[in-house]
């Protein structure tokens, strides 16, 4: 599967959270807790959950490069219970799904994307979730399923990759003509560097050249 976020990239989002945020969101609730314990404490508890979430992900990080796969769970299991109002819950269900993919359980990949697509607290992560959940499709040969859960362009940082995917199914389809215009305009709105520039290259003048066949063919 590829990264579409560095671990840096994805820690500097977490922190970004909850520089942003706090550990909740939700003003009635940070409203309610900090006229019950006052403004110090609820600060002073914002920093311990969130402290005591980073050290539960990290646990988790080691037992997935460590394969212990029991441990794996409980951490997850922890973060959904205790800590699900922080931004280390969506990194987990991403690090699961890589791990269910390098275990090949796509099945079991795909549960943990849609709970982060339909869920998650930050956008680009759902959207994220949404594009690994059409690669999964896309290596299973559901493509049907691959363009539903790609639906329309929602995030211009991820055009590229979504319009590289879509020229995929297409190709897969024998639906050549489309794929190479999938491919063009994954090049052309490629604005965030995600998308392997050499590759889709190489892929769009394969079908150029198959298209350039076929009609000499005719």
């Amino acid at each position: 599967m590829d990264e579409f976020l560095t671990d840096e990239q994805q820690a500097d989002r977490a922190k970004q959270w909850l520089r942003e945020n706090g550990v909740f969101i939700a003003a009635g609730v940070v409203l309610g807790l900090g006229g019950l314990f006052g403004w110090q404490q609820w600060q002073d508890y914002k920093v311990r959950v969130a402290g005591e979430a980073s050290v539960v992900w990290e646990q988790m990080r080691s037992a997935i490069n460590g394969d212990r796969f029991n441990e794996v769970n409980e951490t997850l299991e922890l973060l959904e219970s205790d800590y699900a109002g922080t931004p280390y819950l969506d990194q987990a269900r991403l690090a699961m799904a890589r791990m269910h993919m390098d275990r090949n359980s796509p099945d079991e990949a795909i549960e943990q994307l849609k709970l982060l697509a339909g869920g998650g607290m930050d956008a680009q992560l759902r959207r994220v979730a949404e594009l690994r959940m059409a690669q999964i499709y896309i290596y299973q040969g559901e493509y049907d399923s691959a363009l539903a859960v790609l639906g329309d362009i929602s995030s211009p940082a991820f055009a590229g990759f979504y319009h590289e995917l879509r020229g995929d199914i297409f190709f897969a389809q024998g639906k050549p003509e489309l794929a190479a215009g999938e491919y063009q305009l994954a090049l052309d709105l490629d604005a965030s560097g995600y998308t392997d520039r050499s590759f889709v290259q190489i892929k769009l003048d394969d079908v150029r050249g198959s298209l350039a066949v076929t009609v000499a063919e005719s």
